[in-house]
């Protein structure tokens, strides 16, 4: 096995966590991918992985090798484009993470489209509320909304959406009664557990701040429960543009207090190593200019 082979085996054995699942991806053995890891391992003289029961996992060196080898195996794959004379067809399995709505709302509407422009891709969306760990879930590709707290990931900003607050009509006229904006809106706020800021909402009109320490007594870590609870009554939410303006479009929901905004949320791609393979940098090249982003 040449050194490339055995750094694309290393790679899938961190990604799936199992010498046999890498092992079966190129026809080998769990025992012929374990020496062949072995083999890699004494060729750069240190331990690339700590080996239990459970699960396989990347050592400190291991990690630093894995980005790295990362970042050679998709340039490879492009100088292998290149010398076929124009970018190669994108092809195999793409796994991308986005939160539950913006994977719903945003990526999944934009799919076929992709899919039929690249027929040999087959796109596995992980739609989840939670930080991945990209290595370990093996993702390729992840769309990322809010500050990012991994400095090791390569990332691209592609802009920011702004924040809307909504809730029923009932909930709209309760809230836009009280001449206390402020106490209204954090009896009535559903907090997203799923951020640093769960507990609080900077909202803007113009020039102008207000704060709003919620005290509501409905909150959640998954988006799309935070959707529903607003739209059964139970209390204002402060949505992404994408995602309120689709639930006022479908009549579910209406904007309360209309002048106030949220603080815009920013969005990445972000990905390890530094190059993306070709099959990711065409669905991000398919996506990217159709966000409707509020803002570069």
């Amino acid at each position: 096995m040449d050194r490339l082979d055995a750094l694309r085996l290393f790679v899938r054995t961190v990604q799936t966590g199992s010498f046999t699942r890498a092992g079966a991806e190129i026809g080998a053995s769990q025992p012929q991918a374990s020496r062949a890891v072995a083999a890699l391992e004494a060729r750069l003289g240190a331990r690339l992985l700590l080996r239990s029961t459970r699960r396989l996992s990347p050592t400190e060196a291991g990690q630093r090798v894995y980005e790295q080898a990362l970042t050679l195996l998709a340039e490879e794959e492009a100088l292998i484009a290149a010398a076929a004379g124009a970018d190669r067809e994108p092809a195999g399995r793409l796994r991308v993470s986005a939160s539950v709505v913006f994977g719903e709302r945003v990526l999944a509407p934009l799919l076929t489209d992709f899919l039929e422009r690249w027929p040999r891709v087959r796109v596995d969306v992980a739609a989840t509320d939670a930080r991945l760990d990209l290595v370990a879930e093996g993702i390729d590709l992840a769309f990322r909304l809010g500050a990012l707290s991994d400095s090791a990931l390569t990332t691209r900003r592609l802009g920011a959406y702004a924040r809307l607050l909504v809730g029923t009509p009932a909930t709209a006229a309760r809230v836009e009664a009280d001449p206390d904006l402020r106490g209204a809106l954090a009896r009535e706020g559903i907090g997203f557990t799923g951020t640093t800021s769960a507990a609080r909402w900077r909202l803007t009109k113009g020039d102008e701040k207000m704060d709003v320490e919620l005290a509501g007594r409905a909150s959640s870590s998954n988006g799309a429960v935070v959707h529903r609870l607003a739209r059964e009554g139970a209390g204002v939410a402060l949505l992404p543009s994408f995602a309120a303006q689709a639930c006022v479009a479908e009549g579910k929901l209406v904007r309360v207090a209309t002048d106030w905004t949220g603080e815009p949320v920013d969005l990445h791609a972000v990905w390890t190593g530094r190059a993306l393979p070709v099959r990711a940098r065409a669905f991000l090249d398919h996506v990217a200019p159709r966000l409707r982003l509020d803002a570069a």
